[in-house]
């Protein structure tokens, strides 16, 4: 009993068909292994480490700056109030000396 040609065509089509879930199922897998790798790769982490030190520096270094101007400002208001504070001094002794 020879095979008629629908048998043939529907063998061909199983055949194809097979061979395209296999495929399939061989990208599905190589691209879930690939999801994985993905996932599992810390390399960003690195950049992100630096990235943050880099931002500490930079925190550090304005606040420094920011310390070391107030420290001037309240160094001046100091001088200036002592200033200010000599001459009220003169001024009450003057009072109470009666000059």
């Amino acid at each position: 009993m020879s095979k008629s040609v629908v048998e043939m065509v529907e063998e061909e089509a199983r055949r194809v068909l097979e061979e395209a879930r296999r495929r399939a199922r061989e990208i599905i897998e190589a691209a879930e292994r690939r999801a994985r790798e993905i996932l599992e790769d810390k390399s960003y982490m690195r950049e992100l480490e630096v990235e943050k030190r880099l931002l500490l520096r930079e925190a550090e270094e304005k606040a420094r700056r920011i310390v070391e101007e107030a420290k001037r400002v309240a160094e001046e208001l100091e001088r200036r109030g002592m200033a200010n504070l000599d001459r009220v001094v003169r001024e009450v002794v003057k009072v109470v000396a009666g000059l």
